[in-house]
């Protein structure tokens, strides 16, 4: 069940999809029921856990669908059926959080994260892209996850194994300049600070503003076009994206990426339709219809779905539906603070590790889902977030199992088998 969990979420990497009429299918679908079908069929869940973090996610997904059905039947159909796969996954992983070895997953994520990224970079260079290693939809979101799950085995590995990983971060850098994944070169620059400070926000401030300053010269320096493009593109994020001078002249503005004008694009429009229907939005999926019949004479690269969760929630699901897509967001945060505090009192991790985790999950997938376009991806992103603070607090209580088995007598207060961050033990 470990291998089908991590398959699953690999799945959504690869560049492997069938079109139907209406819905687009991935190896996903078919490893959630797989998952289900087995989780059932043979037993193993004979005792269902509802935990606190799968319920949650139930009145959004709930109205979410709702939202869908409002708009036609088949859209409604459409989501009903990408929210019985998201909604197998998540409770098939409801099902194994006490179970599952977090540290062995977070590997073989990690070892299939390293795989499609040397795939889709080999593929670039093959095609003649020395530089944009954008082209592959879906083998691209390596470049953003990669960080994540490194950053977070960096918190507990043992010291040996500390230094090897940090001259693999190190290593990552120029392979995400060099990609233009902006976000993914965003969340990689949040960790490291995160990382180096400890933790400590009053430092991660300046540090992160050091970065800036860095990649401002590097943006002067490179000799790169492309590259030089997309830093710029980082550093002056607000003059970017002239969707009026695009629809005027039919050219981009100066300095101008198809994404960021789309972007803009989108935002105006998503202000005009929310302060329509504030309170229950448009309807799901409603924003594309409405670009694909009101719009139809702007170019394709600005007839494109909003890309953020928050924005296209509130566009289209309005106020209820972003108040309780928020709700898993806080209490994933509160739930995982508490989860951290408790191992903390229990000598299991130390005080670095407890303030670094939250940040080091929860900011990049924040960031993630606001800055991408909407999906199945989104969708088990957040199934991941509300389901953390299980994850957690069954992936630290583990040494603590083990060792208890191992040695049953004279163990009062065992201390987590991984070494802690230098200087976190207050």
């Amino acid at each position: 069940m470990r291998y089908l969990l991590t398959f699953a979420i690999l799945s959504l990497f690869l560049p492997i999809r069938l079109e139907t009429g209406l819905v687009l299918l991935r190896p996903f679908e078919l490893i959630a029921l797989l998952m289900l079908f087995f989780g059932l069929a043979t037993g193993r869940w004979r005792n269902l856990a509802f935990s606190a973090g799968f319920l949650l996610l139930l009145p959004f997904l709930g109205w979410h669908m709702v939202s869908a059905f409002s708009v036609d039947a088949e859209n409604g159909l459409r989501e009903l059926l990408q929210m019985s796969a998201v909604g197998a996954f998540a409770f098939a992983l409801a099902q194994e959080a006490s179970r599952v070895d977090t540290h062995k997953a977070v590997n073989i994520l990690l070892f299939g994260m390293v795989l499609i990224l040397a795939y889709t970079i080999i593929w670039h260079v093959a095609h003649g892209y020395s530089v944009g290693w954008k082209h592959l939809a879906d083998p691209r979101l390596a470049f953003t996850f990669l960080p994540i799950a490194l950053a977070g085995l960096l918190l507990f590995v043992n010291r040996g194994k500390r230094r090897t990983l940090w001259f693999v971060w190190a290593g990552i850098l120029p392979l995400l300049v060099l990609s233009g994944e902006r976000k993914a070169f965003l969340i990689y620059l949040f960790l490291t600070a995160a990382l180096l400070m400890r933790g400590r926000l009053a430092a991660m401030i300046p540090a992160i503003a050091a970065g800036f300053v860095a990649l401002f010269v590097l943006s002067t320096t490179i000799g790169n076009a492309y590259v030089e493009k997309q830093l710029q593109t980082i550093l002056n994020p607000l003059s970017m994206g002239q969707h009026e001078y695009l629809a005027a002249t039919g050219k981009y503005a100066p300095g101008d990426t198809p994404s960021n004008v789309q972007r803009a694009f989108a935002f105006t429009l998503s202000k005009q339709l929310i302060s329509e229907r504030p309170s229950v939005g448009v309807g799901t999926n409603k924003f594309k219809n409405i670009i694909d019949t009101e719009f139809s004479g702007l170019p394709d690269e600005l007839r494109l779905g909003i890309h953020g969760e928050f924005q296209r929630i509130l566009t289209e699901n309005g106020i209820i539906g972003l108040s309780l897509y928020v709700l898993i967001w806080i209490a994933a945060w509160f739930r995982l603070s508490r989860t951290l505090s408790w191992a903390l009192s229990h000598g299991l991790i130390g005080a670095a590790q407890a303030r670094l985790l939250p940040l080091v999950l929860l900011f990049p997938c924040a960031f993630y889902v606001g800055t991408e376009a909407s999906g199945t991806r989104a969708f088990v992103t957040l199934s991941l977030v509300s389901l953390l603070p299980e994850l957690t607090r069954h992936g630290l209580c583990l040494p603590l199992q083990r060792m208890r088995r191992s040695h049953p007598r004279g163990m009062r207060r065992p201390r987590f088998l991984a070494s802690p961050l230098p200087g976190n033990t207050r």
